[in-house]
């Protein structure tokens, strides 16, 4: 497949057989990816004006392992150093040791987590960032 990408372009829309937007993958995707069968991709950028993602509505995992969630911040960009600087700069020691025993040795994390929201707002990510997240990660 190739696709014309345009200057403002970020990533491909996915649209079932019906043209509706169904997800969004990033723009360097493996050569000689194809979408799902039945859909169709075009860069962001081409939609029309007013389209966006459709909120997903699929149960959110309660937890995933750690190799889950690892694997899923690198390949979106987000370094695992960021991670530990975030842990680093928590300013009660007894809830820093714990929150990085909970990142360094849990096999699973947990969606319910009371760390896991307020962490991954220094990460840039919010509630409906992390659902995805866990969402996308269950699947890897």
């Amino acid at each position: 497949m190739v696709l014309n990408m345009g200057a403002s372009a970020t990533s491909l829309a996915i649209l079932d057989g019906e043209g509706r937007v169904v997800t969004f993958v990033r723009l360097d995707v493996p050569e000689g990816w194809q979408p799902p069968a039945g859909c169709s991709a075009i860069p962001d950028d081409e939609l029309p004006a007013g389209w966006e993602r459709a909120a997903d509505t699929s149960p959110v995992p309660p937890q995933v392992s750690a190799r889950q969630i690892r694997l899923w911040l690198v390949r979106n960009g987000i370094p695992l150093a960021t991670v530990e600087s975030a842990i680093d700069s928590i300013m009660d020691q007894p809830t820093r040791d714990e929150i990085r025993v909970e990142w360094e040795f849990a096999p699973y994390i947990e969606r319910s987590h009371q760390w896991l929201v307020p962490l991954a707002q220094v990460l840039g990510l919010d509630e409906a960032a992390v659902d995805a997240a866990f969402r996308e990660a269950s699947a890897l």
